[in-house]
């Protein structure tokens, strides 16, 4: 393994890199300790050599950017969403010629997919998770966590080889040539200046409104805090702590004090603020209070849920057949905007710009029929 911190050390290692056919990529961010997260690591490997670039320093990675846009040479990552969304804001890189080792697992209908899991599968090789919530920005990094860093890629080649074969063998390999096309064209976008961010958080439908108002109090509180401090905002306080307020409604300091899960910390730092939040809260007018989630327009809509559910059966079915997650053939959103659509003929699906060409084939003709209320005839596309 080899960490490289200067300039002319990273430009050796990329003259070596870009003379390979193929290499080996992954990234190791900040996210879990600070707001404003950052690229703190760069993994890199080829046949017998592990690279370990150091962004912090600040030196010219133009020729990494050059590599990644090079179409003839093939880069392996596993789970690339993140890394190249991150490499794209911090750097301004995109990427050609991906192949994603995660989206091949799950095309073969692998139950666990995680890199760890598809290591000791493969190669009876089991890593070690002590690191997987490190903070990858300290400095200097000791010696196993960079060589824990060096296990992401170091056997990535060889996997993509294996789960290639299994694909191939399936007649399934071109699905996923089509799955690594869209994820090349993935960039990073700030989330759109309208959105409710306290809405990402999970069981906000068991609230009603009045609650849900604090908890947006509560959500923008906190990001506000967390911003000011470049601290995450789990490490400012919990959603479980957010939730519990918002069913209490606390009014006095002394009403937080005793709710589950505020610390001493807790009350000295924040009691003043959370009460303001909920009183404020509670003075909210009727017909200014947030939606509940429920309030989506497909829900409501009897008939359009009645034929997602009966496009619903036949993927299921059909996923079943090939045994591959149903969610992966098609995820709810497409069946949903297939509904919308009712498209006649299994060609208007061409419209639905979700829809992988591979899908159309599997499904097209399965969703066409479920829509018309009838039997699902077995798709035109080979089953395995």
């Amino acid at each position: 393994m080899i960490f490289i911190d200067n300039q002319q050390d990273f430009d050796a290692a990329m003259a070596r890199v870009a003379a390979q056919p193929v290499v080996a990529l992954d990234t190791e961010a900040d996210s879990l300790h600070s707001y404003f997260d950052k690229v703190c690591l760069i993994q890199m490997s080829i046949p017998g050599e592990d690279l370990i670039i150091d962004p912090l320093c600040k030196f010219d990675l133009a020729k990494f950017g050059e590599i990644l846009g090079n179409r003839s040479i093939t880069k392996i990552l596993h789970g690339a969403d993140y890394d190249l969304r991150i490499l794209n804001r911090d750097f301004g890189f995109t990427i050609a010629n991906l192949v994603d080792t995660m989206v091949c697992s799950q095309l073969l209908g692998y139950e666990a997919f995680g890199l760890a899991a598809l290591l000791e599968r493969h190669f009876g090789f089991k890593v070690d998770k002590k690191h997987q919530r490190a903070d990858w920005a300290m400095r200097p990094l000791p010696a196993d966590m960079l060589d824990y860093a060096a296990t992401d890629t170091r056997h990535l080649i060889a996997l993509a080889d294996r789960l290639r074969e299994e694909l191939t063998a399936l007649g399934r390999w071109e699905w996923a040539v089509e799955e690594f096309a869209r994820l090349e064209q993935i960039r990073f976008n700030e989330k759109d200046a309208d959105e409710e961010p306290f809405r990402r958080l999970k069981g906000l439908g068991a609230l009603d409104r009045r609650s849900l108002a604090v908890v947006r109090g509560l959500y923008d509180y906190r990001d506000g805090l967390a911003r000011e401090a470049d601290r995450p905002p789990f490490k400012i306080f919990s959603n479980d702590l957010i939730f519990e307020v918002a069913k209490v409604k606390p009014v006095t300091p002394q009403e937080f004090g005793v709710i589950k899960g505020v610390s001493g910390y807790h009350r000295g730092r924040y009691s003043r603020d959370v009460v303001r939040i909920v009183q404020e809260a509670l003075a909210i007018p009727e017909d200014e209070l947030p939606e509940k989630g429920e309030a989506k327009t497909w829900l409501r809509d009897r008939e359009l849920e009645a034929r997602v559910d009966r496009m619903k059966k036949a993927r299921d079915k059909i996923a079943k057949d090939l045994k591959v997650d149903a969610s992966v053939l098609a995820p709810r959103h497409v069946l949903v905007t297939v509904a919308q659509a009712q498209p006649q003929e299994p060609s208007d699906l061409d419209r639905i710009p979700y829809m992988r060409n591979w899908q159309k084939a599997l499904l097209g003709q399965a969703l066409i029929d479920a829509l018309r209320g009838g039997a699902p005839k077995p798709p035109q596309a080979k089953l395995f």
